[in-house]
């Protein structure tokens, strides 16, 4: 199915099924529109790597991209894990309200045209084995699929696994983060040698569980590794 068929699927649906806004419940659409101008857009000036809002303009690089090992070379996240948006990214994730998927990937392909990367292949972040069979779903994939159809640049979700199970990251230290995820992914050398990747995530954070991708993925000789979300939380 083309991805204009499966958005006049998902307005149909609508139609039969009238969704309730993530924001305030109210009957009609996804995300109202009056919940929709209440989400803090990320706007510039942000670091050049990590996409985190900075002061100035004359600082092209965060404290953190400065002091860190940093394995990806560029992420970018649409506005801030909080209030409205933060409510849509939890029906999402834990209530399978999957037609937010469709909605939050209009903005993030908005982003992606504004970056000018060259992608070759779209990741989304894996999930463990016994989390995904809990769930049923990967959400990061739901976002990463429509991007996909709407772009053209090919979806791939098996060309990088998780291989450890790992606790939840919310609630950890940025330095618990790191081990956290690290040596936790593995990736296929053969899809991913001389590629451009972009890895699809639903919230950024700290960038731990991005940059441990981003490494498996150099070693496995991508060309390049790059990041998009819908959301980011403030810093820890």
């Amino acid at each position: 199915m083309k991805w204009y068929q499966k958005t006049y699927v998902w307005n149909f649906l609508d139609i039969l099924f009238p969704p309730r806004c993530a924001g305030c419940e109210k009957w009609g659409g996804l995300i109202c529109n009056d919940c929709l101008k209440k989400i803090i857009i990320i706007s510039e000036p942000v670091c050049i790597r990590c996409g985190h809002p900075v002061q100035s303009y004359r600082i092209k690089c965060c404290d953190r991209c400065r002091s860190s090992v940093i394995y990806y070379d560029n992420i970018r996240s649409w506005a801030y894990f909080e209030g409205v948006l933060k409510k849509a990214i939890h029906r999402l994730k834990y209530c399978r309200d999957l037609g937010l998927s469709e909605r939050l990937s209009i903005p993030m392909i908005l982003l992606l045209r504004e970056q000018k990367w060259k992608v070759d292949k779209i990741i989304p972040v894996p999930l463990d084995p016994e989390r995904f069979r809990y769930r049923g779903y990967n959400q990061a994939a739901l976002l990463a699929k429509p991007i996909s159809r709407n772009t053209g640049i090919a979806f791939d979700g098996d060309s990088l696994v998780r291989i450890h199970k790992t606790r939840s990251q919310v609630g950890l230290s940025e330095i618990e983060r790191k081990e956290n995820v690290n040596n936790v992914f593995k990736a296929n050398f053969s899809s991913i040698k001389g590629r451009s990747v972009l890895l699809i995530d639903d919230v950024i954070t700290t960038g731990s569980t991005l940059n441990s991708c981003a490494k498996t993925l150099k070693k496995a000789e991508a060309s390049r590794v790059y990041g998009l979300s819908p959301a980011r939380s403030l810093r820890l």
